[in-house]
């Protein structure tokens, strides 16, 4: 990691010679510092195995204070940076800190050298390719309350960490789209003839409890129609205390949207290769079984500012007897474009040995369905 850092000095005084040494070029755009912010928080009740639980917690977004620095060098260079970070609205406490409460920019935190025509280089804590992804081609933007939501982020909290809980079960699906990634080298390509590239690594830098991971996005944008593919490589974990060791794990997602017309559909289909890498004392992993999740959903704008939004979202685990369905509705009203108002509701399904909870709801009993209900409001500031 140090040798990036180094080069990316070198890339930056390089900048800063060569458009200094340019007298023809146009000059520097100067430099600015933005300060943004997100409030978001909802108010929801689930109900599973006769039991209910009230929460107030984040509905969508996720409530946030950042800072967006850019400085301009010239000849198409731009120098910028982001301090984020992340809060809850509830409590006051940080959040998105990946279990490490010592995070100040908890979100993230980054240096970005970007040229018009080259694309830009990130290094730092950052939202990769696959934390973009997965809400361009979710009809709910990712809240909490849908199905996505439920099918496809119920694993570990930690990018690379396998999703089964060393049991030969699942604990959830997929290699956490809701997670950013620490000590990562970050590409993003221009938009050209409608494609664009992203490619991220992040080291783990001789960690035995993180592990190395590779994410590629590569994306087409033709009028109302978008399709994009992903692809992650987690590397496998030599592991230490409660971090059990794991085997390298891959997926595969891909998404499609088109937004004209009275309805909007969106499509994913998501495949993991093992259920559960975790390591056997014998030899293998606890669970070789590919797992895999599709979400098909549509957002119909019903006025100017409302759209209903659907989902039906489909897990199908490597595991006897642990597959999962559910469903989601939601309306949303843009009271301006910085104030949004949410209500959602959804059902979770599943077999009998699963026990896949809804967001913050009870853990249910083995079989049984989970049923939520919520409200909230973002505001963008």
């Amino acid at each position: 990691m140090k040798k990036f850092v180094a080069g990316m000095t070198a890339l930056c005084a390089s900048a800063v010679s060569f458009a200094q040494g340019a007298p023809a070029a146009p000059s520097p755009a100067g430099s600015s510092i933005k300060i943004y912010g997100t409030a978001d928080i909802s108010l929801a009740r689930y109900r599973t195995s006769g039991e209910s639980k009230t929460a107030m917690h984040a509905g969508g977004a996720g409530s946030r204070l950042g800072f967006l620095i850019s400085e301009g060098l010239g000849d198409g260079w731009n120098l910028g940076g982001r301090l984020e970070m992340g809060f809850n609205l509830d409590t006051g406490t940080p959040s998105s800190t990946n279990g490490n409460p010592n995070r100040v920019f908890s979100r993230q935190a980054y240096v970005e050298l970007a040229h018009r025509d080259l694309g830009a280089l990130r290094l730092g804590r950052q939202q990769g390719p696959t934390y973009d992804f997965f809400p361009t081609y979710d009809p709910m933007l990712l809240p909490a309350m849908d199905a996505w939501g439920v099918v496809t982020t119920l694993g570990s909290p930690l990018p690379g960490y396998g999703s089964g809980s060393g049991s030969g079960r699942p604990s959830g699906f997929l290699i956490n789209p809701t997670a950013r990634t620490e000590n990562t080298i970050g590409y993003i390509s221009p938009r050209r003839g409608g494609v664009q590239g992203r490619l991220s690594y992040s080291p783990n830098e001789g960690s035995a409890t993180v592990a190395r991971l590779l994410e590629a996005n590569l994306d087409y944008v033709a009028g109302p129609l978008q399709v994009g593919v992903l692809y992650v490589k987690a590397g496998g974990l030599n592991g230490n205390g409660a971090v059990l060791a794991t085997d390298p794990n891959e997926e595969i997602a891909f998404g499609a949207k088109y937004q004209a017309g009275p309805v909007h559909p969106y499509f994913t289909y998501i495949r993991r290769d093992i259920t559960d890498p975790t390591r056997r004392a014998g030899g293998g992993v606890m669970n070789g079984n590919s797992e895999t999740a599709r979400l098909f959903g549509v957002a119909i704008p019903v006025s100017a500012r409302g759209t209903v939004r659907m989902t039906y979202g489909l897990y199908s685990s490597g595991a006897a007897d642990s597959d999962a369905k559910n469903y989601g509705i939601a309306y949303t009203y843009e009271v301006n474009p910085r104030l949004m108002l949410m209500a959602a509701a959804t059902h979770l399904s599943q077999d009998g040995a699963a026990r896949f909870p809804v967001f913050q709801s009870t853990i249910p009993r083995a079989g049984e369905s989970v049923d939520a209900v919520t409200a909230g409001l973002t505001w963008r500031f």
